[in-house]
């Protein structure tokens, strides 16, 4: 197996900034990560692996919630990251809004 060509450095949308995402074509599958998590996914399109990762990131986000307390440092950390980034989804679905002024 070859090496990953062309890796692309994103921000995970609605992160703050503290999530990064990669992603990278490794053969004819799209790989994509959060590093901050160490958590990866594939596709065979582009689409087919953020949404891969989208999903994994809100079970692993669950899955952190519902273990017994106390947590060790690793995952109370990884929680608040998914906690901060979970609540920017919820706000953009519920379509939170600017108030617009009228002229």
């Amino acid at each position: 197996m070859g090496l990953a060509k062309n890796i692309w450095n994103l921000d995970l949308p609605w992160s703050n900034g503290l999530l990064s995402a990669r992603a990278w074509q490794k053969g004819e599958r799209t790989v994509v990560s959060v590093p901050e998590l160490d958590i990866l996914c594939t596709g065979k399109t582009q689409s087919e692996a953020v949404f891969r990762l989208f999903s994994i990131l809100l079970k692993y986000y669950n899955e952190l919630k519902s273990k017994s307390l106390p947590l060790s440092d690793k995952d109370a950390h990884r929680l608040q990251l998914l906690s901060t980034w979970v609540q920017s989804v919820e706000k953009k679905m519920m379509g939170t809004k600017e108030p617009v002024s009228v002229s």
